[in-house]
């Protein structure tokens, strides 16, 4: 059967969905300050701890709480829900989707080779690639299998990877700590080059020296918040920009959010040594680890649930919505970040790196994610896609995609 599956029509986008696209790539803008600036080469593993003055310490404190790993959780949930929208508009047509799927899949693997190639080596479009290929076994599983296999996901292999005596051997599998350091010290120098020799090599080997220390627990992570918003998606809780599911969002606010104050609280206290659970051996290692990955998943569900909220009523929605083009544009707003803030931070461009601090990086992902929002709202008055979009629908659709606004 001959496939007519087609991008999303703008007039048929869900503006709630793109608002919350929109406020994960902030949000991304704000937690990827620490890798582009340079603070994390040149000051180690412990650079995203709040440090210098007292304007630092709020802002990584602001960062730490409202945050970091927030953004990603909540674009990988908004992730698995386009999975399943794919999934339903090919149902109701009768159409077949596995093609367009992979097609899907791997444009975004080649795309995010070249963002690493040609940009910068922190890029995660190809590791969302390589975690997407695992929503195929859960084509026909219901939804509570689904659930329970998200969660499973998310939990077992962070816990696993946080007791010293099974997390240290796979953590050395692939790479000792000594030559991650000095592979570390080698990327740090490479920021710092007056020109852009050899640094194509440079970012694709850290990214592989990056993810050799993650690969334990991340594709796994990654694919759990696939499942949640594939689930999201079946159940279609954006219908009518959520207006169909209000109670469950005041539901999922309430309670969401009090388990996020709740855990954000305990892991504040711990690192504070207030309510140290952490040293408490392997039992107190599994519960600051459970801890953390509930919060993660509680402070995104209680953004979710505020943004759909807030959108029922007019003056918010009014706001809200100036978001919305960027969310319409995720990969060409993405890789835009990279290429201003390598410019402004690598040697060949104004050589930043490692001046800037926790506050002004802070201020400054703000400004650039500002200007975007407004070269955004400009770009669609006269174009129906993102430029990146566009590539990446033609090469998914196996045709070019109308541009132009009629």
């Amino acid at each position: 059967m001959t496939t007519h599956l087609t991008p999303i029509a703008p007039r048929e986008r869900v503006a709630t969905l793109d608002v919350l696209r929109g406020i994960a790539l902030c949000g991304v803008m704000i937690g990827n300050m620490v890798l582009y600036s340079g603070r994390w080469t040149t000051r180690g593993a412990h650079s995203a701890a709040p440090e210098g003055t007292r304007l630092d310490q709020i802002a990584g404190r602001f960062q730490s709480i409202f945050v970091d790993s927030k953004a990603q959780t909540l674009l990988t949930f908004l992730f698995g829900f386009g999975f399943a929208v794919q999934l339903l508009r090919a149902e109701a047509r009768q159409e077949p989707v596995m093609g367009l799927y992979l097609r899907r899949l791997g444009a975004l693997f080649v795309l995010g080779l070249l963002h690493i190639t040609l940009l910068w080596w922190g890029d995660v479009t190809w590791t969302y690639a390589v975690a997407g290929l695992g929503l195929l076994a859960f084509l026909r599983t219901s939804n509570r299998t689904r659930v329970l296999a998200g969660l499973a996901l998310i939990f077992v292999p962070y816990l696993v990877i946080s007791i010293p005596a099974l997390g240290q051997p796979l953590g050395r599998l692939f790479l000792e700590p000594k030559a991650f350091e000095a592979h570390t010290v080698q990327m740090a120098a490479a920021l710092h080059r007056p020109d852009r020799a050899g640094l194509a090599w440079e970012h694709l080997q850290y990214a592989l020296v990056w993810c050799s220390r993650i690969y334990a627990w991340y594709f796994f992570w990654t694919l759990g918040r696939f499942l949640l918003g594939y689930v999201a998606g079946q159940l279609r809780w954006f219908d009518d920009d959520g207006a169909r599911h209000l109670p469950m969002f005041r539901r999922m606010a309430a309670g969401c959010g009090a388990t996020a104050v709740v855990t954000t609280t305990l892991g504040l206290l711990d690192r504070l040594g207030y309510v140290p659970l952490h040293t408490y051996g392997t039992a107190g290692r599994l519960a600051t680890a459970a801890m953390y990955q509930l919060g993660l998943l509680a402070a995104t569900l209680t953004y979710v649930a505020i943004v759909v909220l807030l959108m029922q009523l007019p003056p918010w929605r009014r706001v809200l919505r100036v978001l919305a083009p960027v969310g319409r544009m995720p990969l060409t707003t993405y890789f835009s970040q990279s290429l201003i803030c390598t410019f402004l931070f690598y040697g060949w461009g104004l050589g930043w790196a490692g001046s800037v601090g926790v506050a002004g990086g802070l201020g400054l992902a703000v400004a650039i994610f500002s200007v975007e929002v407004v070269l955004c709202h400009l770009w669609l008055r006269y174009f129906r896609f993102g430029p990146l979009e566009w590539l990446w629908r033609s090469a998914v659709y196996l045709k070019l995609s109308p541009m132009r606004v009629s």
